[in-house]
């Protein structure tokens, strides 16, 4: 069973409850297509701390990320909320990166 977590922007928080990214999980398209017929560990669903900060700048943060690989994720995908008409957000890259270097796969899609 795999296990993934789910990452969102902060400012997204507004406007956001979750709901697509979870739908798309549950209906397994989207970002999720990849798990058609597999069974899903989720195993968080969480907002980044705030722009601008790396995870060495942000405690807060790298408790959570921390806590991802201290859980066993093997897969974060990062929200549509965190790409802008095609443009990654740069915190959320400088997270990706950190992700990937602590050996989870990192995927730019969810619903």
């Amino acid at each position: 069973m795999k296990r993934i977590a789910i990452l969102n922007c902060l400012k997204a928080n507004q406007v956001c409850a979750g709901v697509s990214c979870l739908d798309a999980l549950r209906e397994r398209r989207g970002g999720f297509a990849e798990y058609a017929g597999e069974d899903v560990d989720l195993r968080a669903f969480l907002r980044c701390s705030n722009c601008g900060k790396t995870p060495e700048e942000d405690p807060g943060m790298t408790e959570k990320l921390e806590r991802l690989v201290s859980s066993g994720v093997e897969t974060v995908h990062i929200g549509v909320c965190a790409q802008m008409k095609g443009i990654r957000c740069k915190t959320m890259q400088t997270y990706a990166s950190w992700l990937e270097d602590h050996g989870i796969q990192v995927i730019w899609k969810t619903h």
